[in-house]
């Protein structure tokens, strides 16, 4: 008989459930949107107890549609850095600040980035220890009542199998050197293994059997980079969700690029690139906002685009700027511009983006030949074509890439069940847009470095330069 599996994607805008069959097949599926999410005026934040509504809502659903089908496994992977202090039952404490998007803890960010290393100073934008100091300055009883510090990850596997958990790969973010964690977090496991069995109240709400293996998982970014194929050395791969992810696969102990960074993953070797802030919550501010825009024609995508400049900076910007001040821009307009104009003009800001962090992997690396894609983009055709068109490289898109199957997938995987999955489709860049995009990428680095001491100057008169 086929194995089964269940996984857990725990992302910015809403929990998905998928099951997946041992050959790869996806079964069945359920979303649910985030209730009590807060984003925007420099908070960004999430309810623990929210995720495991979700966790509930579509696990029982994606099971019951699934039919009566054994389940061998459930995997997890979760958007981060996302801290949550729990107590000794693991019930949360605080809410969970989002990475970069969260500025609340700037002060602290700002204070650990001055006596960091210098190759540290960059990475307190994501890094957790910040918001944990901001709690404990808020509430110095946190300290006190708080028994662990876990990540969205580790909270979801935790309430599941009754055990803190940290997966590895997310405890790089809870390290700086000369900075201690407030409240401590538990020894690091392999994303890859099972801290535990499923709980007797978890299994009667999902229709899953108690004891079934819970995998620990890590970043949701990370378990669908692997899922799309990035697996060893030389594997290009994107990510095209409410955020972005550019980068390759090579041996371990290789320096990133200027601008970039360096991260363990689900697969041989390591991860260089880029996660940026940019990314597919821009195209949804701009519908939400002025409506129109994403119903571009095939006509007006290849049509020739005005002489508009967009940067997409909305929140902030990690890499390649590390910057939690830059911020969105357009360049370019005339009153005979539109809806239409300006979103195209955004889409290709995402593109390019893409591009800035390809070009920096392609000078240390070498060109790619091809890209692995996945998220939600992939249903996003102007987007995707565009970040085609930038690349100059084919984009290869997996069965399901939109759907959130990298936790089941992973839970394959831990049970030692790794299915073949080839491209569904491949995007192919089309030569006349993609010189066109590429003539832009210097205007763009340019544009960025021109405006960040006006938009610093805006967010915080005090502040002189770029902030590290």
């Amino acid at each position: 008989m086929s194995e089964h599996v269940l996984g857990f994607d725990v992302g910015l805008s809403g929990v998905r459930a998928t099951v997946v069959r041992d050959d790869g097949l996806l079964v069945a599926s359920a979303r649910r949107a985030h209730e009590r999410a807060r984003l925007g005026d420099g908070i960004a934040e999430h309810d623990p107890a929210d995720w495991l509504e979700g966790v509930e809502r579509t696990g029982s659903e994606a099971v019951g549609g699934a039919g009566d089908v054994p389940i061998a496994a459930i995997g997890v992977a979760a958007l981060g850095p996302a801290p949550v202090l729990v107590d000794d039952d693991l019930r949360p404490l605080t809410t969970a600040p989002l990475f970069a998007l969260d500025r609340r803890a700037e002060s602290q960010r700002r204070r650990m980035a001055a006596a960091a290393a210098e190759d540290q100073a960059a990475a307190t934008l994501d890094n957790a220890l910040p918001k944990l100091a901001w709690w404990i300055e808020r509430d110095p009883t946190l300290a006190e009542r708080a028994t662990w510090a876990l990540d969205a990850t580790g909270f979801v596997v935790g309430s599941l199998s009754g055990l803190p958990v940290m997966d590895s790969i997310t405890a790089e973010d809870y390290r700086l050197r000369g900075a201690d964690a407030p409240v401590p977090s538990p020894a690091p496991v392999d994303p890859l293994t099972s801290p535990g069995g499923l709980r007797p109240g978890w299994a009667e709400r999902l229709g899953v059997p108690a004891g079934v293996p819970v995998i620990a998982g890590t970043y949701d970014s990370f378990v669908d980079i692997a899922a799309a194929g990035v697996r060893g050395p030389g594997d290009s791969g994107l990510v095209l969700g409410s955020t972005m992810i550019v980068c390759r696969a090579t041996g371990a102990g290789l320096d990133p690029p200027p601008g970039l960074g360096v991260s363990a993953y689900p697969g041989e070797g390591a991860l260089i690139g880029g996660w940026t802030l940019a990314g597919g919550l821009v195209l949804d501010w701009f519908e939400a906002r002025f409506g129109g825009g994403g119903d571009l024609t095939a006509a007006e995508r290849q049509a020739e685009q005005p002489s508009l400049l967009a940067l997409p900076y909305l929140a902030g910007e990690r890499t390649p700027l590390w910057d939690p001040l830059a911020r969105g821009a357009l360049v370019g307009l005339t009153p005979d511009m539109g809806p239409a104009e300006v979103y195209r003009a955004l889409v290709e800001s995402l593109a390019l983006v893409v591009l800035d962090h390809a070009d920096r992997l392609e000078q240390a690396l070498g060109p790619a030949v091809s890209w692995r894609v996945t998220g939600g983009g992939v249903r996003n055709e102007p987007w995707l074509q565009a970040t085609a068109d930038a690349l100059g490289a084919p984009l290869e898109i997996p069965p399901d890439a939109a759907e959130g199957v990298g936790p089941s997938l992973l839970a394959l995987r831990a049970l030692g069940v790794d299915p073949e999955r080839s491209p569904a489709r491949t995007v192919m860049p089309d030569q006349h847009a993609g010189e066109r995009l590429r003539s832009r990428l210097v205007l763009f680095r340019e544009l960025s470095r021109l405006v960040a001491p006006t938009v610093h100057a805006l967010a915080d008169p005090g502040l002189e330069g770029t902030l590290r």
